[in-house]
């Protein structure tokens, strides 16, 4: 077997730097998601991190999948903009009166946090695409009707990412949630009362794509990993024609 060239050392030595380089920073997009989406800063985030390809999606807590920018703009930024913060700041109002009716007030009482743990990230061989699997434990608190809802929610996220203009960006967004439950009451007893959730039923217009990818937690079902059609971890590949879509 003859001996490796310096040449070839030295591009060998090139890729496995710009490897470990892409695989961090696709973890800071995906910690960019997580720190924006607790701020509700939906429109700053879709414009910072998120592919402006065609057939760019967003799959959001099993339910509806979202193709294209615009439409994710209308759902994820121009329905929470104009809908959901004016919303939750009037039911926050109805509870403490003395909160002033201002813009800069609509996220009075709203907290949330998703995280982003368990990496598992493949780059593919030729560097353009990549592939990435998290877990994401986390709570959601905002004003409802006539309290304030404080929820545990797990999630878990499957994301492709694509390199455009030197930037990673995320091209096909799944999150699946896991579990659900207010803080007091264990998420067994709040799956054999759950119903039906959609992402907002006071929108403008129903989303035009549902999609079932993963069951939240059910005692009576399959649900999460154990599901056939839950996504699984990426797998090596050189190039995307090769590998499966977390999108649809």
């Amino acid at each position: 077997m003859a001996a490796e060239t310096l040449e070839a050392k030295v591009a060998r030595l090139e890729k496995m730097v710009q490897r470990s380089q892409d695989v961090q920073e696709i973890q800071n997009v995906m910690s960019r998601h997580s720190f924006l989406d607790a701020q509700g800063k939906n429109r700053e985030q879709v414009a910072e991190i998120f592919s402006t390809k065609p057939d760019v999606q967003c799959i959001f807590h099993n339910t509806t999948i979202y193709k294209g920018l615009d439409t994710i703009i209308h759902y994820y930024c121009d329905n929470w903009e104009k809908n959901m913060r004016p919303r939750m700041l009037q039911q926050a109002r109805a509870l403490f009166p003395e909160i002033a009716n201002t813009k800069e007030n609509e996220l009075v009482g709203f907290m949330k946090m998703h995280t982003a743990c368990t990496p598992f990230i493949v780059v593919a061989g030729d560097g353009q695409t990549a592939k990435g699997t998290w877990e994401s434990p986390g709570f959601v608190t905002a004003p409802g009707e006539g309290k304030f809802m404080a929820m545990w929610m797990w999630e878990r996220f499957a994301v492709d990412f694509i390199k455009e203009n030197g930037k990673w960006k995320i091209w096909h967004f799944c999150a699946m949630i896991q579990m659900s439950t207010p803080y007091d009451k264990n998420w067994v007893e709040s799956a054999l009362e759950r119903r039906e959730m959609k992402m907002d039923p006071k929108a403008e217009k129903e989303p035009s794509v549902p999609v079932v990818i993963n069951n939240a937690y059910d005692p009576r079902k399959l649900c999460g990993p154990c599901t056939p059609t839950f996504p699984k971890q990426p797998v090596p590949y050189e190039t995307f024609s090769e590998t499966f879509s977390y999108g649809q």
